[in-house]
């Protein structure tokens, strides 16, 4: 069964009813003829994904990082599938998230990432998730809360080893841990940092942290702080460094098949997990010396067919991919011309000749061919993680 963001398709709406929402005419009412432009997800993809990680962690816990909707692919739906591949934390962005997989029915703990404010420490509480402390001040500000309350809160402390985001500095760490053993209201359920670049086989900066994190380690240890869960390596340097595996990995981007760099993909082989995938809606015979889209910024030099996708900036396909991308069609490719408009965008077919209905691929695999996120980020300035967070709710997601 067809399904959008982990609901079913085949459900009904009422077309005269007033307010009824774009998201759930495409989710509800899929008897309907639609834009034929859609987001194939593989759950197969995505379950050799996570098992990929989760034998190369050996003996180490798997955080599936599902923020930003899972990386655009879909919260509820990638999360039950790895919570039933034997996830052992999800690790989220904003507390919003994880309200969102609590009332899902998921019971693994999650990890909220972003920063809190005070006001939100309530919520958190509420639907037992866990917290990021990264600071005195707001390791207290949760203790004072939760003693209000009446109630601990579990809290990851988080240490800047050299990123510069947010997180206790790694040279004054002692300091929240002297803080977190005097608050009786939180329990440390972890202890984590992040790393910068741990897809960058040229720096060293990867291992310059992970040394960091090992003296902060070794400095809680000394001061007899329990810290809990261990855990540093994103995707690319769980990848890279299994030896700072340490108690837990959080693999990310990883999950969909997707790369922070595309030489990890000669190390460590993942399978891609979405496609985004149209049809032909319109064929136009263009004569030579005429031109197509806005601005009229690109011009035929020979009579040539034209195919319009229904696909354009308004699903979330960049305007910036305009000359620079393929696309498959007949498993040959062709490029995208023009400016890339709201809804459509236009391919050079030469002297193809293809019928209204064929398939269209953006990216993903048809045929022998494949057109991967990188290939159509590198001449843009894009990376992978953006493109399938871009895609709006026009665009379903289907998992197959």
């Amino acid at each position: 069964m067809f399904r959008f963001r982990g609901q079913p398709f085949f459900t009904t709406i009422n077309h005269t009813t007033s307010n009824v929402s774009l998201a759930e005419v495409i989710t509800a009412d899929s008897a309907q003829p639609h834009r034929p432009t859609f987001a194939r997800i593989g759950q197969s993809a995505l379950a050799s994904n996570f098992q990929a990680f989760r034998r190369h962690a050996k003996n180490a816990r798997i955080m599936a990082v599902v923020k930003a909707d899972a990386y655009g692919h879909g919260l509820l739906q990638c999360a039950k599938l790895f919570a039933d591949l034997g996830a052992d934390y999800f690790g989220v962005g904003f507390v919003e998230e994880g309200i969102a997989l609590r009332r899902a029915g998921l019971r693994v703990p999650v990890l909220v990432m972003g920063g809190i404010v005070g006001s939100q420490i309530a919520i958190f509480l509420e639907h037992d998730l866990d917290m990021t402390a990264s600071s005195v001040f707001k390791i207290e500000a949760i203790n004072d809360a939760a003693s209000g309350l009446g109630k601990r809160a579990r809290v990851h402390l988080k240490i800047d080893t050299g990123m510069n985001r947010i997180g206790q500095n790694w040279q004054t760490a002692h300091l929240l841990f002297e803080a977190a053993k005097r608050c009786t209201h939180v329990e440390i359920a972890g202890i984590y940092s992040h790393l910068a670049t741990a897809e960058d086989f040229q720096s060293d900066f990867a291992e310059l942290q992970i040394a960091r994190f090992r003296r902060v380690l070794d400095d809680a240890k000394s001061l007899g702080l329990e810290t809990g869960l261990r855990h540093l390596t994103n995707s690319a340097g769980t990848i890279r460094f299994p030896d700072a595996h340490l108690d837990m990995i959080r693999p990310g981007i990883g999950l969909f098949g997707q790369y922070a760099a595309p030489n990890l993909a000669e190390i460590f082989p993942l399978t891609a997990a979405m496609s985004l995938i149209s049809e032909i809606v319109y064929l136009k015979r263009v004569k030579k010396g005429e031109s197509v889209s806005y601005g009229l910024k690109w011009t035929a030099d020979e009579d040539t067919w034209i195919a319009t996708v229904p696909v354009g900036y308004g699903d979330g396909y960049p305007r910036l991919l305009s000359a620079h991308a393929p696309v498959l069609i007949g498993g040959k490719r062709y490029p995208i011309i023009g400016a890339v408009c709201m809804d459509q965008l236009m391919v050079n077919l030469g002297q193809d000749r293809y019928r209204v209905g064929e398939p269209v691929v953006m990216w993903g695999r048809q045929g022998n061919d494949e057109i991967s996120l990188w290939e159509i980020c590198r001449p843009s300035g894009f990376i992978p993680y953006e493109l399938p967070i871009f895609l709006t709710g026009r665009v379903p997601r289907v998992f197959a």
